[in-house]
């Protein structure tokens, strides 16, 4: 079981590699880390950090799921939550940028693997992600302590 889940973590981070050097240029944007901030059984709400951007890359910054044979390829689980997501640039009022996620359908499942495509004029990444999900009544006891 172990082998298989390295094969697939590999196999993931395999693709995102290629995805992500295929047609992109030496450009400053970049990813971080995802913050989850919805619980399970609610719709999605996410947010992923960009590290760097300039003007140019935000005026032309599209992300959006990778399709369901992305997936495949990558050896990971397609859930169909991720159908309805929508992705936004947005800022915090101190000037940093991030990348919203919300989607109109609930998640069923404590975590989900995520395949995300972002393009801008001079380059493309694709990244994988996977967030976990709290049951609310776990979510909102921490939010009590």
């Amino acid at each position: 079981m172990i082998a298989k889940s390295q094969q697939r973590q590999f196999s993931a981070i395999a693709l995102a590699v290629l995805l992500g050097l295929w047609g992109s240029h030496a450009s400053a944007l970049s990813l971080g880390r995802i913050s989850v901030q919805s619980a399970l059984g609610e719709p999605l709400l996410a947010e992923i950090e960009i590290l760097d951007i300039n003007a140019d890359e935000a005026a032309s910054l599209s992300s959006k799921i990778a399709p369901p044979e992305s997936f495949k390829l990558a050896g990971l689980e397609y859930n169909p939550a991720l159908g309805s997501l929508r992705a936004t640039l947005q800022y915090r009022p101190n000037g940093r940028s991030f990348i919203k996620l919300n989607s109109d359908r609930a998640i069923t499942e404590p975590f989900v693997d995520m395949l995300l495509e972002t393009s801008w004029s001079s380059g493309r990444i694709v990244r994988d992600y996977t967030m976990l999900f709290d049951p609310p009544s776990l979510r909102d006891a921490n939010v009590a302590v």
